[in-house]
């Protein structure tokens, strides 16, 4: 029974988090990840004073119970029930499906209230991807929930809707095959692979081994396909024609492919973005042109493999286009063009500036140097906004990948060799016609005005972005920095580290709050540089397994990868991406601790019970 009246419910605001936090820290409860939910927490108060508190995470139908404290020496006084009560009553108005909890010392408590334990492998994806899950709680805890209502799941008739056919795309649609589940893969180019095709002509530093997907190659083996040899460096144009070509003329495969499908938008079926209610059994609505003309595809689940390529950063240092760039644009080419082949005469004979400190102003660089001793009058720059070039060169011979330290030293042996003109830290804001000419003038480390004369031609190498606009109207959860999935970011943040690879991960890194909505491959790293090939073939497996519901595949890790021999904490040493291969098979950013979801509603509802060691 409440016995003080005067005990008042109220949001949590951020000025809160000070008592939160003592409450939390008097009663030995995690406070890791609770600051980002404020949002969704509740306070009990007594006069001005908080006296109580619990928060809720909430992952579309399902949420999480944690935070749950109430002061000392008001427990046993109904503070507890008033919060369960109302967090039972607003979770059930949001729709709810499920609430979880994870709790040390009080599952009795919560059984009152129909809460039954559970399997700790039985917990949703999302939520084993919070910090509680992560470690924030002790591994004795116990895990709880309770059912508000049944969610029945999307017509498992329909199909995946996998976008993008290059070799992630590819990889999922080999898995979803040798799964039996029915799939359409869209593919906005007249080629699977379209975006490597675009590069073709670069030789990849990953070799072989790296870069073709297992359950590709097991269904391509009945034809009498051979796998390339596992130490060769194949060009970015053979992936395509030994690899994914081959794949895709399999019937069953070209059964399901739509080439030329370019994908405008992904929402569910009678709902918009705000809609709660349903949300987790409405199908999925893929809008997509092909043959100019308009069409949807309902889909149980979407995989997103669309990658970045198409989203060049532009040479501005602020993100945004320098001025005069857009009045620039023939002379300007985003990514890495064929300088010795196809685009010979653009640049022979030419003042061309690269800017890009990754692998693909690496090999633009050099090839343009192969020019300049073949073609008289041929000069060329670089820039790059690092003022640090550690990463840049990167791990020489102790790199586990020697093509990708070779790419490095030569580089460093170019830079040192004086047939260049380099400008570090240079940050580029503006672009102006001289003439036939280009001025490009900026700012380096210490804020002074650089200006470099007489640019005929100049080489954007500064990565790629995702595209999310396709997804506007789903709930996604992404890391503001790095507009990659926000479980990934802290792993792969170019701000914090370099060292060594990222940890192999899975479906619960990549997914969202939607429910079914899972974003692989490079557009899964969003705007951090580089990405291997063999983590998204990794990804795409645990993807397809959670899809297929074998969570205990989808939570194996089948991937070692090579470490690139680069160690760097130094929070100065600005990266910058490279584009092309060095996002699709370059080297991959260090490991680092996985940070808490974020949560995906921001409506605060209420929550549960005295300061009962509840972890949830």
């Amino acid at each position: 029974m409440l016995l003080n009246a005067s005990i008042a419910l109220r949001p949590a605001a951020a000025a809160d988090w000070p008592a939160i936090e003592a409450l939390l820290r008097a009663h030995q409860l995690p406070t890791e990840g609770a600051r980002e939910h404020l949002a969704t927490t509740l306070l009990a108060t007594q006069g001005s004073e908080v006296v109580g508190c619990a928060g809720a995470e909430v992952y579309g139908s399902v949420a999480l119970l944690r935070s749950v404290a109430v002061a000392p020496g008001l427990h046993r006084q109904g503070i507890g029930r008033l919060l369960v009560e109302r967090l039972l009553h607003e979770a059930r108005a949001r729709d709810i499906a499920t609430l979880y909890l994870l709790t040390v010392t009080a599952p009795e408590y919560f059984a009152q209230f129909g809460f039954k334990r559970r399997k700790m492998d039985e917990a949703p994806a999302a939520l084993k991807a919070s910090a509680e899950f992560q470690g924030a709680c002790p591994a004795c805890a116990a895990l709880m929930s309770l059912t508000l209502r049944e969610a029945p799941a999307v017509d498992p008739g329909l199909p995946v809707a996998v976008l993008g056919a290059g070799p992630v795309g590819l990889a999922a649609v080999a898995q979803l095959l040798e799964r039996g589940l029915p799939v359409v893969a869209l593919e906005a180019g007249a080629s699977v692979g379209a975006n490597l095709l675009d590069y073709g002509h670069v030789q990849l530093f990953s070799p072989w081994q790296f870069n073709v997907d297992p359950a590709m190659a097991r269904q391509l083996a009945p034809t009498g396909w051979q796998a390339p040899p596992a130490g060769g460096l194949p060009r970015a144009a053979d992936v395509v024609t030994q690899v994914l070509q081959p794949f895709a003329a399999l019937p069953a495969v070209a059964e399901v492919l739509r080439l030329g499908a370019r994908v405008t938008a992904i929402s569910r079926e009678g709902l918009d973005k705000v809609k709660s209610a349903g949300r987790e059994q409405a199908a999925f609505l893929v809008q997509y042109t092909q043959g100019g003309e308009a069409r949807t595809l309902r889909a149980r689940a979407v995989i997103d493999a669309t990658g970045t390529w198409n989203q060049p950063n532009p040479l501005g240092a602020s993100g945004l286009p320098a001025q005069g760039e857009a009045e620039a644009a023939a002379q300007v080419f985003y990514g890495i063009p064929d300088v010795a082949g196809a685009l010979r005469s653009r640049y022979a004979g030419k003042h061309t500036l690269v800017v890009g400190a990754g692998h693909s102003a690496a090999n633009a660089l050099l090839a343009l140097a192969e020019l300049a001793a073949a073609a008289p009058g041929t000069r060329l720059a670089w820039a790059v906004r690092s003022a640090s070039l550690q990463r840049v060169f990167g791990g020489g011979s102790a790199d586990a990948l020697p093509a990708r330290g070779a790419l490095g030293a030569a580089l460093r042996r170019l830079r040192d060799s004086g047939t260049l003109a380099f400008h570090g830290g240079l940050r580029i804001t503006r672009l102006e016609r001289v003439g036939a000419q280009l001025r490009v003038s900026g700012l380096d480390t210490r804020q002074q005005p650089v200006v470099i004369e007489g640019i005929d031609e100049i080489i954007c190498a500064t990565g790629q972005r995702p595209d999310l606009q396709l997804a506007s109207e789903l709930r996604l959860r992404l890391d503001p920095a790095l507009e990659s999935t926000e479980a990934l970011g802290p792993l792969i943040d170019p701000n914090v580290h370099s060292c060594g690879t990222v940890r192999p991960h899975g479906h619960r890194e990549l997914a969202h709050p939607e429910p079914g909505f899972y974003t692989v491959g490079v557009k899964s790293y969003g705007r951090a540089p580089t990405f291997l090939m063999a983590t998204g073939f990794e990804q795409a497996r645990s993807v397809v397994a959670a899809i297929a519901g074998d969570l205990a595949a989808a939570d194996r890790v089948e991937l070692e990868l090579p470490e690139t021999g680069v160690c760097s904490t130094d929070r100065g040493d600005e990266a910058e991406a490279g584009g092309g291969p060095s996002r699709c098979c370059g080297a991959a950013p260090t490991a680092a601790a996985a940070t808490a979801v974020a949560v995906a509603l921001p409506a605060p509802p209420a929550t549960a019970a005295r300061a009962s060691r509840c972890c949830g």
